[in-house]
């Protein structure tokens, strides 16, 4: 079985495109389209694949990808890491602006230490309040990823916890990683009926 799977990552050579499923257009792949693209062994396969996703999605879904990618990237970058490369980019891109992003420390609570606003006419997020995280990390993966971004959508509100030196980032509650996935696929899915 390994020294299948081992000839098939061998025999696979998707070329200039063997990134793109990790990509800002690549996150709107549906699980289906990614079991697709999880078969395709050559460029010109996956630039076919590609041709056909995008026709789906209709004539605005790359520039508006774009776009969301290059928010992320000026919002949500830290250390150098892009920030439409991160799990938060990827919510963003996907579910769109947030109505708000809140950045802090851990603090043991749920209670906010410095609050940064995405609005329309604000390029980039401005603190509004700092204050010290009260309670020290408890695990090894707290100390790690020791900086919540928290998005706000109108309905839904989600947590990643962010490794503040690099970049990394996850969501740390087994069922709001859950809760959030679904809600990625639904906005893959929804984005095949935007045309």
């Amino acid at each position: 079985m390994i020294l299948a799977v081992a000839l098939f990552f061998a025999t696979a050579n998707l070329g200039r495109y063997s990134n793109w499923a990790d990509s800002p257009q690549g996150y709107f792949m549906t699980k289906g389209e990614r079991a697709e693209w999880s078969k395709l062994t050559t460029e010109a396969g996956a630039a076919q694949f590609i041709d056909r996703f995008l026709a789906i999605r209709g004539p605005a879904f790359a520039a508006n990808v774009a776009g969301r990618a290059k928010e992320a990237d000026d919002n949500l970058s830290v250390d150098g890491k892009r920030g439409s490369q991160t799990l938060r980019g990827k919510i963003v891109i996907l579910l769109g602006r947030p109505a708000s992003v809140t950045i802090a420390p851990w603090s043991g609570d749920k209670s906010a230490t410095m609050a940064t606003h995405l609005s329309a006419g604000v390029p980039h997020p401005q603190p509004v309040m700092n204050i010290p995280p009260s309670a020290p990390p408890t695990s090894d993966l707290r100390k790690r990823y020791a900086t919540d971004y928290k998005l706000v959508y109108p309905k839904r509100t989600i947590v990643v916890a962010v490794d503040p030196i690099t970049g990394d980032d996850r969501i740390l509650d087994a069922r709001a990683a859950r809760e959030a996935g679904k809600l990625l696929e639904s906005a893959a899915e929804a984005s095949r009926a935007t045309r």
